[in-house]
């Protein structure tokens, strides 16, 4: 069992203190019985100098003498009195803040064992909701391949709809297979982080919801390179695509999504700002400070999906906002990333 620095330090003033009250304890008992032993003996002129031999005319007499040890009895009786009760007082004290000393150890004692009673359940409900978790993510995966096996066997339909439909099954199997990494504790394989071609992101996901938006792409300058985990900052992205495509507005028949994408500089650090702007039904300021919260957004929405957003962001460590100049009820949402760039985040 290895001893920190702070307890070794409280040991070492306890025993300070308890040679410091053994030392006067012995020199109140010295005084009180009136012997002092060597070399104690030294100190007998300060602590009793009254024992001192009287000198002077009135000592050579008997009378004179009398009077002399007269006054020594007086003075060694006060003084005994006063040791005696010295004694009792400080030991008293002492014994007082040993008792405090002990209670509190005893209260951390308690305060510990009731923290490891915590941890210990937290870690069963935790390995309950990982089991959980991971049944869960093998049912889904073992219906989802039975209903790929099925869309395999629709030779009718057009290959349009059908890559599309490809395209969404591997997107769920992509999703499920994450959601059992986390289950399985093996978030380092999951946030696997390297070079990222932004550019190239954007041209995937305008081809798979080509069929449900039209997008506006804008580079000023061209989408860099940056360092991140592919499948989650995708994720994100679809996440805001797919709350611009569900909100949008009654009398739209398509979302329209702008993508733009700039430098920005903050606090002397480079990032890239990724903007997702649409023209939907947009958020009150309620809904902008609160959208990124779990459990704090709008009836309609805007919940899970910002929450995940904004924890993926803060892996990569980036910043996510709402642009509350362009978002607004009737006017749309802007939905701005700023991520480290290439060398900055190496």
């Amino acid at each position: 069992m290895t001893i920190s620095i702070k307890e070794t330090l409280n040991i070492t003033r306890y025993l300070l203190m308890v040679l410091v009250a053994v030392f006067i304890w012995l020199l109140l008992g010295m005084v009180y019985l009136d012997r002092f032993i060597t070399p104690f003996d030294r100190l007998m002129p300060w602590l009793m100098p009254w024992k001192e031999p009287a000198s002077g005319p009135s000592s050579s007499s008997v009378e004179g003498l009398l009077t002399v040890m007269q006054v020594q009895l007086v003075g060694s009786k006060r003084v005994a009195e006063y040791a005696f009760l010295s004694m009792i007082v400080t030991f008293a004290l002492f014994c007082v803040y040993l008792t405090f000393v002990y209670q509190q150890k005893q209260g951390r004692a308690r305060e510990n064992e009731l923290l490891l009673l915590k941890n210990q359940e937290i870690a069963r409900r935790n390995e309950f909701i990982r089991y959980i978790t991971a049944t869960i993510g093998h049912e889904f995966k073992n219906n989802l391949g039975r209903i790929k096996r099925r869309i395999d066997l629709l030779y009718d339909l057009p290959v349009e709809v059908k890559a599309r439909l490809d395209d969404n099954m591997e997107k769920l199997f992509a999703d499920i297979d994450i959601f059992k990494k986390i289950s399985d504790e093996r978030e380092t394989i999951l946030v696997s982080f390297e070079k990222v071609d932004l550019k190239e992101i954007f041209v995937t996901l305008t081809r798979q919801y080509g069929d449900l938006a039209d997008f506006v792409f804008q580079e000023t300058p061209p989408a860099p390179v940056i360092f991140a985990s592919q499948t989650l900052i995708k994720t994100v992205f679809e996440n805001l695509i797919d709350n611009s495509i569900k909100y949008k507005k009654p009398e739209q028949e398509r979302a329209l999504i702008a993508f733009s994408c700039s430098e920005d500089i903050d606090s002397n650090r480079r990032y890239v700002a990724l903007s997702f702007r649409d023209q939907g039904i947009g958020m009150n300021e309620q809904q902008a400070d609160q959208c990124f919260y779990k459990s704090k957004a709008s009836e309609g929405g805007w919940g899970q999906g910002l929450y995940f957003a904004k924890y993926v962001v803060g892996l990569h460590a980036g910043k996510i906002k709402v642009g509350k100049e362009h978002t607004a009820p009737g006017k749309g949402t802007e939905i701005i990333i700023n991520l480290p760039l290439v060398e900055e985040t190496l």
